[in-house]
């Protein structure tokens, strides 16, 4: 019995130092991918198991700071204007405006071509999940005590990190997550240890990047896709106006410097459901790519992307 008993122990592990060694592999694997496919400015992190969960899970206010850089939220834009309503705005670094100067940035612009004040709530490496998540939060409601109007800016990655429990099979930051369960959004457990570890290995990140990326691609998935990302704008509006107590003006903007797959069914979904929606393909004739309207090294927005884009989004939402 003895002998079984130490058998079983020796497996167990050489199975564990196996699958670490393997996890090990795996993660020198995407570093070398991730720096064949991603600009120099990039750097990564250390092998290790270290599951970050992200301050704005926990304390919402003291992210939007102001600080310029990734790992926070500029502070609003055009609080001289305090007795316009303001406007509240969402979306992930293009609607943050990183790698540019507060007075670069597409919400700067509104707030002063409008006069009304522009509280920036995207986030960087931020996507739908971002914005229903801050809708739940009191800390919203306290920064922001009125609006009328709220914009989305959406590009082509959000459908995918909606999915992702990290953005970069790389990171050691958890991305917020919410599973869908009759039509509901229930956030991640980020209490658990376990759990939160256990999507911290390499092997799990890399197959739940690849089956995202595989899902997204796949025009049979094209339904669930929409329907799932109009649900996260639904119910965020829904908070909003119920916090609010009255009907919003609600824009989806979709930039698109690079094509958003299914944007034709998502765009009639949201309409029907009372959604205002533009395309940056309608607003202009140029490329977006280009090295006058993006950064060649990051690929972000350059702040003549927002000159040229901010009145015509003025102008046509008739804001």
């Amino acid at each position: 019995m003895k002998q079984y008993k130490k058998i079983i122990f020796i497996n167990i592990v050489l199975f564990t130092c196996l699958f670490f060694i393997l996890d090990f592999i795996i993660y020198k694997y995407n570093a070398a991918v991730f720096y064949k496919t991603h600009p120099a400015v990039y750097k990564i992190n250390n092998f290790k198991y270290m599951p970050y969960i992200p301050e704005y899970l926990s304390d919402l206010e003291s992210y939007f700071n102001g600080r310029n850089n990734f790992y926070f939220g500029r502070k609003p834009d055009g609080l001289e204007y305090k007795n316009k309503t303001p406007i509240i705005l969402f979306g992930c670094s293009y609607a943050f405006g990183q790698h540019l100067n507060y007075n670069q940035t597409l919400s700067y612009k509104l707030a002063h071509l409008l006069h009304r004040p522009v509280y920036n709530r995207a986030m960087s490496g931020g996507g739908f999940q971002h914005m229903y998540m801050q809708s739940t939060s009191d800390s919203l409601y306290k920064t922001i005590p009125d609006t009328d109007t709220v914009i989305y800016v959406m590009i082509s990655d959000h459908y995918r990190r909606s999915m992702l429990y990290y953005f970069d099979m790389l990171d050691v930051h958890l991305l917020p997550h919410y599973s869908i369960k009759n039509n509901k959004l229930i956030q991640d457990n980020y209490n658990n240890y376990f759990y939160n570890f256990f999507k911290s290995l390499y092997i799990v990140k890399h197959i739940n990047h690849i089956y995202a990326e595989n899902y997204i691609n796949n025009p049979k998935n094209a339904e669930k896709i929409t329907d799932n990302a109009v649900l996260y704008f639904i119910e965020t509006r829904k908070n909003l106006e119920e916090r609010y107590n009255k009907k919003l003006k609600f824009i989806i903007i979709f930039f698109e410097d690079w094509e958003i797959l299914y944007r034709e069914l998502l765009e009639k979904k949201l309409r029907n459901n009372g959604f205002i929606t533009v395309s940056t393909k309608d607003l202009t004739g140029v490329d977006l790519r280009t090295e006058e309207y993006s950064m060649q090294d990051n690929h972000h927005p350059t702040e003549k992307t927002w000159d040229m884009l901010t009145p015509e989004i003025i102008k046509i939402l008739n804001l």
